[in-house]
C-alpha cells in the first residue's frame, strides 16, 4: 500500500493497479487530486518568498514559457563552447549509429554519459563536468532558473539534475518515436527544461505542448480516471499501463483543450514546461539535431518539503 504514497506510477503495481478501488472509488483521480494539492502548497510558499523571473506568468497560465535570450550574451557564447567542444568530444569517442529496435530503449551508459533511444531518435546526455564546463557549471545555478522551477513544482532546480542532452531525430517511417505522441510523463506536476543552444526550426522536431493542459479540470480528472479504469479492466497491462499517459490528438478538443502550439525557437531560448501537461516532441526530419542544456525536478508528490 506505501506504493499509493510515492511516485510510482505503473498500473502493474497491485495498488495503483487495484481494480476495485479504481472502478468504484476513483483511486486514480483521487490520487492525483491530493498530489496536486500538495504541489500547490509548495508553490504557495515559494510565491511568498517572491521569486519571480521571466515566464513567471506564462507558467502558471499555460503551463509551459518559452524565455528567449536567457542567459547574458557573453556567458551564452561561453557556454556554447564548451558544450560543443564536449559534445565533439563523444562524437568522437562513441560515434553516432542507427538504431532499429523499436520502443523506449535502456540506457547504455558510456564514459561521461549514456546514449537512450525512442525508436530510431538518439538520446545522447552528457554530464556536466564543472573542470571543462566550468561556466555552463554556474549557469544551470542562476536564480532566475530557480524561480521558474519554483513556478512549477515549488521547489529551487537542482543543479545535480542538469545535463547536456544532444537530440539525433530518426526515420519515422522506419522505426517510430514514442514520444512524438502527445503525452504526460506522470500523475504529478513535474518539471523539465531545455536551453537550446542552436536555433530550433520546423524541421528540427520542436517541443511542443497543449496550453493549459495541466491543469486538473474536471474534464481531465474524468479522463484520467476513465483511462486508469481501461487499464485495470485489462489486468494492468496494455497501452499506458506504465503509467505515462498518451492521448490521441482527437481527444484534446473534448477536454476542452486548445490546440498544441510549437516551440521553435533562437539560440539561448529557454522552454520549460510543467510535465503533468500534454507535450510531446515535434515532428522532425531524419538526421535534424537538438542541442541544450536539459534539467528536471520530478519531487517526491506527497511531501511539502520534497527533494
Amino acid at each position: 500500500m506505501l506504493s499509493l504514497f510515492s511516485a510510482a506510477k505503473t498500473f502493474s503495481d497491485p495498488w495503483i493497479g487495484h481494480r476495485r478501488w479504481n472502478e468504484r472509488h476513483r483511486l486514480h483521480a483521487r490520487r492525483m487530486h491530493l498530489a496536486e494539492r500538495t504541489a500547490e502548497a509548495r508553490r504557495l510558499a515559494a510565491r511568498l518568498a517572491g521569486a519571480r523571473s521571466r515566464g513567471c506568468d506564462a507558467l502558471d497560465r499555460d503551463g509551459f514559457a518559452v524565455v528567449p535570450d536567457f542567459l547574458p550574451h557573453e556567458t551564452f557564447r561561453a557556454v556554447l563552447a564548451e558544450v560543443e567542444t564536449a559534445m565533439d568530444a563523444a562524437r568522437i569517442a562513441h560515434p553516432i549509429r542507427e538504431n532499429h529496435q523499436a520502443g523506449f530503449g535502456a540506457k547504455q551508459p558510456f564514459p561521461g554519459g549514456l546514449d537512450r533511444w525512442d525508436g530510431g531518435t538518439l538520446n545522447r546526455f552528457l554530464t556536466l563536468d564543472r573542470n571543462t564546463m566550468p561556466v555552463t557549471s554556474a549557469a544551470v545555478r542562476l536564480p532566475a532558473l530557480s524561480a521558474l522551477t519554483r513556478r512549477i513544482v515549488g521547489l529551487p532546480h537542482a543543479a545535480a539534475k542538469t545535463q547536456v542532452y544532444l537530440t539525433v531525430s530518426g526515420d519515422e517511417a522506419a522505426n517510430h518515436d514514442i514520444q512524438r505522441d502527445l503525452h504526460r510523463d506522470t500523475f504529478f506536476s513535474a518539471m523539465k527544461f531545455w536551453l537550446f543552444l542552436r536555433p530550433v526550426r520546423a524541421v528540427d522536431g520542436p517541443f511542443v505542448y497543449v496550453p493549459g493542459s495541466h491543469r486538473l479540470t474536471p474534464e481531465r480528472l474524468a479522463w484520467e480516471q476513465a483511462e486508469a479504469c481501461r487499464i485495470v479492466g485489462r489486468g494492468g497491462r496494455g497501452p499506458n499501463a506504465g503509467g505515462s499517459f498518451r492521448i490521441a490528438a482527437d481527444e484534446i478538443g473534448r477536454l476542452g483543450l486548445p490546440d498544441p502550439v510549437s516551440c521553435a525557437c533562437e539560440a539561448n531560448t529557454l522552454v520549460i514546461a510543467n510535465t503533468l501537461g500534454f507535450h510531446a516532441r515535434g515532428q522532425a526530419e531524419p538526421g535534424r539535431e537538438r542541442l541544450a542544456l536539459y534539467g528536471w525536478r520530478r519531487p517526491y508528490p506527497f511531501a511539502l518539503l520534497g527533494r
